[in-house]
């Protein structure tokens, strides 16, 4: 199967699209972000061709690996990029991790919230995954209450090998209903 013929997640205000080499100076703006270093990781992306090498051997690379991933999630109305959403299978997880990272300048406006519910309905529709997990920073109480708003449940911690580090570990069973 072709990766552009994938369903892909919808939503009122937000289009998603898997990313490609033309987003580079995006993945580098949103990459280099405070709280992306603080709360995800500072994976050395600098430069646009840096971006593009992460681009080709991390999210598309996983969704020609897993069938899901990271989609870039775009504004409708403008079609600009504003952050990443989806789906991401770690060695160190038992389930698929609902990921997600957007610019400082669109958060506070519930895309977050949205692209996250447009993921879930997507693993509905287009999968026969019955549980996801979702990781976050210990400090990060705004991504926390994210996922506490969508129904995930406070499961602990986790020590991820990745990130040489512990994070709060939440779960949701898949609503087929």
């Amino acid at each position: 199967m072709n990766l552009a013929d994938l369903p892909l997640p919808f939503s009122e205000r937000l289009t998603f699209r898997l990313p490609t080499r033309a987003d580079a100076g995006f993945y580098r703006d949103m990459m280099n972000e405070p709280d992306y270093h603080r709360f995800i990781a500072d994976r050395g992306i600098r430069s646009e061709s840096d971006a593009i090498n992460y681009i080709e051997s991390s999210p598309l690379a996983h969704f020609a690996k897993h069938k899901i991933g990271l989609w870039v999630v775009e504004l409708k109305p403008t079609s600009e990029p504003i952050g990443a959403c989806g789906l991401v299978v770690r060695d160190d997880l038992d389930h698929p991790d609902l990921g997600y990272a957007f610019l400082e300048k669109h958060r506070g406006k519930g895309y977050a919230l949205e692209a996250a519910k447009a993921v879930l309905a997507y693993v509905k529709d287009n999968t026969d995954l019955d549980t996801l997990c979702a990781i976050t920073h210990t400090e990060n109480v705004r991504s926390a209450a994210l996922l506490l708003k969508l129904g995930f449940l406070a499961s602990g911690q986790r020590y991820l090998a990745a990130y040489d580090d512990t994070s709060d570990y939440f779960l949701i069973h898949v609503d087929r209903s």
